[in-house]
């Protein structure tokens, strides 16, 4: 009875339960609460770095936090961080909150970070309290350049929303779908990009093409492909927006299938 139950879930549940090998999907949501009139990354704090493998960092929570998010604190007590590392590899790795101090740096050496999230925390989260107490704010080891953002806007949401993705080695992204969101006071304008060949170290360089472009968007739109839109091995997936006055809020859902190369 439980076998034939389990052939008879549709695809999408079977590979959400692991049930399909070298498989996985991953929903990569990002937002912008402040989208201006030019276009930037879909993301919290309106980045995506995309240095070459010459410049990969180590990374670190930066300093000016709330004290709270410490170690032994009532707020978040570590940050996992999720990205690609030199060599193409998607790598992870947990680090120590130090509240209003810089943490201490990463092992690993990012060139992409696409998610950072609170793993730990020091309260037992209800709907008037979160997991993280401030801002966490993800930089380079050295101090120079911000990476990424865990924002409270509003509640504490323990994760970064980037809208943007790199591809592993080894590896194939299928996009199915993209859920936008966006101000209705104003249209916004979408661009959904792909750049091959991350790991090059020199000229000629794969160019950025247009995968899909959306112009004076006014309203939530879901699009669904029924031929899944095909992204081949170390290859970025940015989407950028800008709106038509202002700044307005934006937001992006990305569902991505990530299919491994068998080996």
């Amino acid at each position: 009875m439980e076998q034939r139950y389990k052939n008879s879930l549709p695809w999408g549940h079977q590979l959400t339960r692991g049930n399909i090998q070298l498989a996985r999907i991953r929903h990569q949501f990002g937002r912008n609460v402040a989208c201006g009139t030019s276009y930037t990354p879909v993301s919290d704090n309106g980045v995506y770095r995309t240095p070459q493998t010459s410049a990969a960092t180590a990374l670190r929570i930066k300093a000016g936090g709330n004290a709270a998010d410490t170690a032994a604190g009532a707020g978040a007590r570590s940050v996992r961080l999720t990205g690609i590392d030199a060599s193409g590899d998607e790598i992870t790795e947990t680090i120590a909150t130090a509240g209003a101090s810089a943490s201490v740096a990463t092992n690993a050496q990012f060139v992409r970070l696409y998610e950072a999230a609170v793993v730990d925390t020091g309260t037992y989260g209800t709907q008037a309290a979160g997991s993280h107490v401030g801002n966490i704010t993800i930089e380079n080891a050295a101090g120079t350049q911000d990476w990424a953002q865990i924002q409270l806007n509003g509640f504490p949401a323990s994760v970064t929303g980037i809208g943007s993705l790199t591809i592993p080695r080894n590896h194939v992204g299928l996009i199915s779908n993209v859920q936008i969101n966006v101000d209705l006071t104003k249209t916004t304008d979408f661009l959904i990009l792909r750049r091959g060949g991350i790991l090059d170290t020199a000229a000629p360089y794969e160019p950025i093409y247009k995968v899909q472009e959306f112009i004076g968007v006014a309203r939530p739109i879901s699009i669904q492909f029924e031929a899944p839109i095909k992204i081949t091995e170390l290859t970025d997936i940015g989407v950028l927006a800008k709106v038509s006055n202002g700044t307005g809020a934006v937001s992006v859902d990305m569902e991505v299938t990530i299919l491994e190369a068998e080996t």
